[in-house]
């Protein structure tokens, strides 16, 4: 039991909107975000192999699909509210794994339940994996932004796109630099 609880929640993910607080042109769902973050984070792999770097696939992949598979339970808490202060990322991280211990991982059987609270609650750690999630993560989220400063949309997505596109400036990872000087202008060309 609780396997098939997984998949249920996993789908409900189509249903529950990004930016929920914004207006947006082009909204896209959770599961369409999940799916964009992990084709981000295997170009960005790619790119980091191709430098030398020896990415764990199989690490990266399970990150990448699972990394906000939580919102099924809580829905889209807004980043900028859950990161506010230290005090606040530690509240919403404790009401997560509360709500997830209970509605999901109650019902979920060894050694499910170990290996799925891993991929759920590991996602965004210091590890070249965790790391290549974190700007993945970011990268869609900025990408989302430019579509709706295109159509106009400007506030508030361009204050937006520039704050993510700073902290992705401040990323060590070579693939990230990479995005930015020549993925980056090509996709502002498309757009």
């Amino acid at each position: 039991m609780g396997l098939g609880q997984y998949l249920h929640a996993a789908r409900r993910l189509n249903h529950i909107s990004r930016w929920a607080s914004d207006f947006m042109h082009v909204r896209s769902s959770v599961s369409e975000h999940s799916f964009l973050v992990t084709q981000i984070a295997q170009m960005l792999g790619i790119i980091e192999e191709e430098h030398g770097n020896s990415v764990n696939w199989e690490i990266l992949y399970k990150k990448a699909l699972n990394h906000d598979v939580i919102e099924a339970f809580t829905g889209d808490i807004l980043s900028h509210v859950k990161n506010k202060t230290p005090k606040m990322k530690a509240a919403v991280a404790d009401i997560e794994n509360m709500i997830v211990d209970e509605l999901l991982f109650t019902e979920l059987e060894e050694p499910y339940k170990k290996i799925y609270k891993n991929m759920l609650f590991s996602g965004k750690d210091e590890t070249l994996e965790g790391r290549i999630l974190k700007y993945a993560d970011y990268i869609d989220a900025m990408l989302e932004c430019l579509t709706e400063v295109k159509l106009g949309n400007n506030s508030p997505f361009k204050h937006k796109y520039q704050e993510i596109k700073e902290k992705c400036s401040r990323s060590d990872l070579v693939s990230v630099k990479y995005f930015l000087d020549v993925i980056l202008p090509e996709i502002d060309a498309i757009i």
